[in-house]
């Protein structure tokens, strides 16, 4: 189970791009709305809890987050075998320093950066209130981030406007440090025919790169050609193709209100049709119940698809981020995922073909993913220790 708490609510709609640090129309989060947001979490979904400190940014509230952790710690001094929580920052960067990235490590905070790749394509968005590019200052922060946790996450989003520079801007990444690239498409931009040549292009170079780390023996993982290549080894139950909206995870909103999923939260105000309850006064089930079935009701085009079963057609927040409805995919995705399943699927085949060692190990090897995982909690323990 998983909660995210919106510590700053996002002046606009995209909010991987908010730098509002002096926006007045920014809401913050109350200390006692996270804590009841915690204890409502523990008591109504689940006592095991991923808290995820969002935005807006949610270093603009560190005083927030480590009161929450603390909070969170006394729940698990109570009774340890029922509580426990793991902690996640998906951050612009700017606001990131060595106390903080100390604090981080110390109470096993994975800190997830936001950063596109090459200057630009990064600072095609990625802008401060006056409108300058923020690329230096981020690939700074990014290097001290990777000084305290080598296993931190790139979140990268690539638009139809920084498309061309998708391969290199992943190549960049590899080379400043990452091991885990989360690459995402901005699925509400104006994408155009031009554009799904563009990242075609840009598809077929980045698995030719991904043959040649692998070949290598490099340890890496990039979204989302990572998940596209299990389905096709294991099959549709590898991807999370059924959404649990409003069930398993759920974003809490600065003023306490709880949406489905991340993206219905915007500015925390203009948008309570999705509201589905609030921290104080728990779930409305009824609501909860019926956003849930509509998520899950049938979509005949997407059944007479040939990728079905390997495509992200079924995730609401995305639809309704894109079509308004939360069952109805839109034409960006079905084009970008028609043109990535038989690139990846081809890489595939090539790397099985090859026998590569650490293909064979990332896809064929369950425990290959537990033991990476291991691996990068041991070297957070030896540094913090």
């Amino acid at each position: 189970m998983h909660i995210t708490l919106h510590l700053t609510s996002s002046c606009n709609f995209n909010c991987e791009y908010c730098y509002t640090a002096k926006n007045e129309n920014v809401i913050s989060m109350s200390e006692e709305i996270a804590f009841k947001a915690i204890e409502f979490a523990s008591n109504a979904m689940s006592p095991k809890i991923g808290v995820i400190f969002f935005g807006g940014e949610p270093l603009l509230k560190k005083d927030i987050i480590k009161a929450t952790v603390e909070r969170c710690k006394q729940l698990e001094a109570q009774d340890f075998l029922t509580y426990q929580f793991h902690y996640k920052i998906t951050t612009n960067g700017l606001l990131l320093d060595d106390e903080f990235l100390q604090y981080a490590l110390e109470n096993n905070i994975h800190i997830s950066l936001s950063i596109d790749g090459i200057k630009e394509a990064h600072d095609k968005h990625r802008k401060t209130t006056d409108g300058k590019g923020t690329h230096e200052i981020v690939v700074e922060k990014a290097t001290k981030l990777l000084s305290y946790q080598p296993y931190a996450n790139a979140y990268m989003v690539v638009t139809p406007e920084n498309v061309s520079h998708y391969y290199e801007s992943v190549k960049f990444l590899i080379d400043t440090g990452f091991i885990y690239i989360i690459a995402s498409l901005n699925y509400a931009g104006k994408w155009e025919q031009k554009h799904y040549a563009v990242l075609k292009k840009q598809y077929e170079k980045l698995a030719k790169y991904y043959t040649t780390l692998t070949l290598k023996e490099k340890k890496f993982f990039f979204s989302p050609f990572e998940m596209k290549l299990s389905t096709h080894i294991k099959g549709k139950d590898i991807l999370c193709t059924d959404c649990h909206l409003a069930q398993k995870q759920v974003s809490i909103a600065p003023n306490g209100d709880i949406y489905p999923c991340v993206q219905f939260v915007q500015d925390a105000i203009s948008n309570t049709e999705f509201v589905i309850g609030n921290v104080v006064s728990g779930f409305d089930e009824q609501k909860r119940k019926i956003m849930y079935e509509k998520s899950q009701s049938a979509n005949p085009d997407c059944d007479l698809c040939s990728i079905t079963s390997r495509c992200n057609y079924k995730c609401s927040c995305l639809n309704w981020q894109t079509t308004g409805l939360l069952n109805q995919p839109s034409s960006v995705l079905c084009e970008t995922e028609k043109i990535l399943v038989p690139i990846v699927d081809k890489l595939g085949e090539d790397l099985f073909r090859r026998r590569s060692p650490l293909f064979i190990q990332k896809h064929y090897n369950t425990a290959y993913s537990i033991f990476s995982l291991m691996e990068d909690d041991n070297w957070m323990l030896m540094k913090n220790n």
